[in-house]
C-alpha cells in the first residue's frame, strides 16, 4: 500500500473512532480528538483526505455548538469556510454552503440576530447560481429563513421579495427538498399577504401552490396543498364568496378524505366543520345533517383526542339540526349514539358533551309529551353530574332538577316533585355560583306551590 493510501486509511479509521464519541454525546472528548486528528492530517494535500478535513472541522463546530461554546463554534465554521472557499472541488463547496447555513443557525440560536442575515446573504450570493442540488437546498433554506426573520420583525415587503426570489429560483426544480421549500415559501407568502389584507393576492399564492404540487405523492407537499385549500376557503369566505368557499372545502375533502396522515386528516376534519358552518349559516339544515353524517362516516373510529371532541360535537349538532327539521326520533338516536360512544369516557371535556346529550335527550322526550320516559334520563344525568364543581355544569344540574320536578308534577307524582325541588335547594351553593340564586328561588316557589296541594 502506498504512503498516501496508508495515510488515507489511517485518517478514516481515526475519524470513525471519533464519530462514535459524537454519537455518544461525549462532545468534550470528541473536540479533543478532532483537534488531534487535524494536527495529524490537515496538512495533507490529497483530495480524499481534504474531504475528511472538512468533515472533521464541521463536526468539531457542531460539538462546540452542542456545548454552547458559541464563539469557538463560530470560529470553527469560519476556519472551514476560509480554508475551502476557493476550492474547485464540488464536495468541498457543498461543505462551505452547509457550514454557512449552520453558522447562521448557530447565531440565531444565540440570539445574535443582527449578524444572521449577513451570513445568509453570503451563502445566497455565493451559491444562488449553483447547479449542485445540495447547494441549491442550502440557498433555498437560507432564503426561507431570511424571509421568516424579516416577517417576524414586521418588514413584510422585504419578506415578500425574498419569498419571491426563492420561488423564482426553484419553482421548476424536480428535487423534493427544493419543492418543499417552494411550497413553504408560497404558503408563508400568502400568510404575509393575508396579514396585509391583500386577500386576492393571498388566494393567488394558494392557487399557485395547488397548481404546482397537487399531483405530488410526497406527504409533506400533500399536507401543504391541503393547508392551502383550507386557507383559500377561509379567505373566499372573508370576501363573502360563500359558494366558492364551500366548493373549495369540498375539493379538499374529496381529495384527501382517505389520507391517513394525521396532520392532513385533521385538516380534512376541520374542513367538514367549516363547510357545515357555512351551510348552517345559509339555513341548509338537510345538507348540514348530511355533512355531519359524512364526517362521522370518515372519522368515527378515530382515537385521536382532538378528533374525538369533534365527533362528540358533530353528534350534538346533528341532533339539534334533526330536531329543527322535526326528525325527533333521529335526533334522540344521535344523542344515544354519543352516549354509547362516550358515556364512560374519562376526558372531562368529553363528559361535558355527555351531560349535554343526556339533558337534551330528556328534554326532547319530555317536551314531546312523554315525561315518564324523560325522568330516568334526568336521573342518569343527576347521578353522573349532581355533585359537579364545574360552574356551568352546576347550572345544568339545577335546570335538570327543576324540569324533573315539573314533569313529575304533570304526572301527579307530587312528593317526588317536591323532593326534586328540595334537593336543588339543599345541594346547590349559591354563594359559590351566584347564577344558581335564580334557580334556587324558582325551586322555592315551586316547592311552596306543591305544598298547597299536599
Amino acid at each position: 500500500m502506498s504512503i498516501e493510501n496508508q495515510q488515507l486509511e489511517n485518517a478514516k479509521i481515526l475519524f470513525n473512532e471519533i464519530a462514535e464519541l459524537s454519537e455518544k454525546q461525549d462532545h468534550e472528548a470528541a473536540i479533543t480528538a478532532y483537534e488531534t486528528w487535524l494536527t495529524q492530517f490537515s496538512s495533507q494535500k490529497e483530495e480524499a483526505i481534504q474531504l475528511y478535513v472538512a468533515m472533521v472541522m464541521a463536526n468539531k463546530a457542531v460539538s462546540l455548538t452542542a456545548l454552547n461554546r458559541t464563539d469557538e463554534a463560530l470560529s470553527a465554521y469560519d476556519a472551514l469556510v476560509t480554508r475551502f472557499a476557493e476550492s474547485e472541488d464540488n464536495n468541498l463547496q457543498i461543505f462551505v454552503g452547509k457550514t454557512l447555513f449552520d453558522k447562521a443557525v448557530t447565531l440565531r440560536k444565540a440570539k445574535r440576530n443582527e449578524e444572521v442575515h449577513a451570513v445568509y446573504d453570503e451563502l445566497i450570493n455565493r451559491f444562488r447560481d449553483s447547479q449542485e442540488v445540495e447547494l441549491q437546498i442550502c440557498v433555498a433554506k437560507a432564503l426561507f429563513n431570511k424571509a421568516g426573520n424579516l416577517d417576524a420583525v414586521e418588514k413584510p415587503e422585504e419578506a415578500l421579495a425574498i419569498y419571491d426570489d426563492l420561488i423564482v429560483l426553484f419553482s421548476k426544480s424536480s428535487d423534493l427538498q427544493l419543492q418543499n421549500n417552494v411550497a413553504k415559501a408560497l404558503f408563508y407568502k400568502a400568510v404575509t399577504l393575508k396579514n396585509q389584507e391583500r386577500t386576492e393576492e393571498e388566494i393567488a399564492c394558494y392557487d399557485e401552490l395547488i397548481r404546482l404540487f397537487s399531483q405530488s405523492d410526497d406527504k409533506e407537499l400533500q399536507n401543504g396543498v391541503a393547508k392551502a385549500l383550507f386557507n383559500k376557503a377561509a379567505s373566499l369566505y372573508s370576501l363573502e364568496q360563500i359558494d366558492e368557499a364551500i366548493a373549495t372545502y369540498d375539493t379538499l375533502i374529496q381529495r384527501f378524505i382517505t389520507v391517513e396522515d394525521e396532520a392532513t386528516a385533521k385538516i380534512v376534519a376541520n374542513s367538514f366543520f367549516e363547510k357545515i358552518a357555512l351551510l348552517s349559516e345559509q339555513g341548509h339544515l338537510d345538507e348540514e345533517v348530511k355533512g355531519y353524517e359524512s364526517f362521522l362516516e370518515r372519522f368515527s373510529k378515530s382515537n385521536e383526542p382532538t378528533v374525538q371532541i369533534m365527533i362528540a360535537t358533530a353528534l350534538i349538532n346533528k341532533a339539534v339540526s334533526l330536531a329543527q327539521l322535526g326528525r325527533h326520533d333521529e335526533s334522540v338516536a344521535s344523542y344515544d349514539d354519543l352516549l354509547a360512544r362516550f358515556g364512560d369516557h374519562e376526558d372531562k371535556n368529553i363528559q361535558l358533551y355527555v351531560a349535554r346529550a343526556l339533558f337534551s335527550k330528556g328534554s326532547s322526550i319530555g317536551d314531546r309529551g312523554n315525561p315518564e320516559a324523560a325522568i330516568p334520563v334526568y336521573d342518569d344525568f343527576l347521578e353522573r353530574f349532581g355533585g359537579t364543581e364545574e360552574g356551568g355544569l352546576q347550572v345544568g344540574v339545577a335546570t335538570t332538577h327543576i324540569k324533573k320536578a315539573i314533569y313529575l308534577t304533570s304526572l301527579g307524582r307530587i312528593p317526588e316533585a317536591k323532593a326534586s325541588y328540595e334537593r336543588l335547594i339543599e345541594e346547590m351553593d349559591a354563594e359559590k355560583n351566584m347564577t344558581l340564586r335564580h334557580y334556587i328561588t324558582m325551586a322555592e316557589q315551586g316547592k311552596n306551590e306543591l305544598e298547597k296541594h299536599l
